[in-house]
């Protein structure tokens, strides 16, 4: 396909899991949404030859999302639009301009509208009044007892939409019931990204009156941050049960497995959980148990192809029925399926008919 005037370029993230990174060439601007790095350690977009951008908008904070800033050089040094979330965790030689987490604002001449993800602090997805409306959900959730999301309202022509989970559409309900026997046993090790599902699955703990919860650093502060600076980004009322939790949470030590342990990173790669690993891998206790994506080449895929690890999913994107509700309500002629395999694309045609589902390089708008 020819690009026209306004066009989407799918530069990485749609028809295989990897960093997000997409370019919009609109109204004679070119804005480039998200620039991530991984899940696998190292994998960056392929941006050689794209030229100088006009702005780069960010959707949240977590590293397949943010992790390739080290290209903003080759991409001529934009302007990072951020939520103040987002913005507290970015590099501070950066040029960054402020996005709301709710709200509309003019970027570079384009209305953009916001609206909280239900994924991370500070998450958003982004509407962009172009082309009959265009909207970009980057990673998104309706379940989080956590994070809340503020569901788009405004119709758009154009949906290119977090489908990371494809077919799958147990509840969330289901998940605890998967992980409620490893809690009740203990010791229990949970390698969490600290900026997303951990504080989740920490406070559904809590609320249970579970066992002793035990955290590293990362985490701790990931706590205290959303009882305070990022507590926008929760439904209401749950940043004082998480300063309570905050409160009540005690430090791992490595000697004396117990209770619940969560830790960064979700991989088993880097921080705590990696100094974790290289103490337990060998030992019978405590159990450990991955709630995401099983990144290859990770320790989180060595040690659940050994057995000495266990995978059990804790719901953090859209199952397919929630993508299907969204579908619904914004109405979209063309979807674009992001951060799933090609194998996927005609399962979810089926699924998202009437509308044109694609993984096209370039979607005119």
């Amino acid at each position: 396909m020819n690009p026209g005037p306004d066009h989407l370029r799918l530069i990485s993230g749609v028809g295989a899991k990897g960093p997000a990174c997409f370019l919009l060439e609109v109204a004679g601007k070119r804005l480039m949404l998200d620039l991530g790095e991984g899940p696998p350690p190292g994998a960056l977009p392929p941006i050689d030859g794209i030229g100088p951008i006009d702005a780069l908008i960010l959707s949240h904070g977590h590293k397949d999302h943010i992790g390739g800033l080290s290209l903003l050089g080759k991409l001529g040094n934009p302007p990072v639009y951020a939520t103040a979330s987002v913005a507290a965790g970015l590099p501070q030689h950066l040029e960054v301009r402020s996005l709301p987490a709710g709200d509309s604002v003019d970027v570079l001449g384009i209305e953009v509208t916001t609206g909280r993800n239900g994924h991370a602090p500070g998450g958003v997805w982004l509407h962009f009044a172009i082309g009959g409306g265009f909207l970009y959900t980057g990673d998104w959730s309706v379940e989080s007892i956590l994070y809340a999301f503020d569901r788009p309202a405004r119709p758009a022509a154009t949906a290119l939409l977090d489908c990371s989970y494809a077919g799958y559409d147990k509840p969330i309900a289901a998940c605890w019931t998967e992980l409620a026997p490893f809690v009740a046993r203990g010791p229990l090790l949970l390698p969490v990204p600290a900026n997303g599902r951990g504080p989740e699955i920490a406070l559904e703990i809590f609320r249970r009156g579970g066992p002793e919860i035990f955290v590293d650093e990362a985490m701790r502060d990931a706590l205290q941050r959303l009882a305070n600076s990022d507590r926008s980004s929760l439904h209401v009322g749950v940043a004082e049960e998480i300063a309570k939790l905050a409160a009540a949470v005690k430090v791992i030590d490595p000697s004396r497995p117990r209770g619940v342990m969560l830790a960064a990173a979700a991989d088993g790669s880097s921080g705590a959980t990696a100094r974790l690993l290289a103490e337990w891998e060998q030992a019978a206790e405590p159990a450990i148990v991955f709630t995401g994506y099983v990144t290859p080449g990770t320790p989180a895929e060595r040690l659940t192809i050994s057995g000495r690890g266990k995978f059990v999913r804790w719901n953090v994107h859209p199952r397919l029925s929630d993508v299907v509700a969204l579908l619904q309500s914004v109405k979209p002629r063309t979807v674009i399926p992001a951060f799933c395999d090609r194998a996927q694309l005609t399962l979810l045609a089926e699924k998202f008919a009437p509308a044109q589902v694609t993984m096209e390089q370039t979607i005119e708008l």
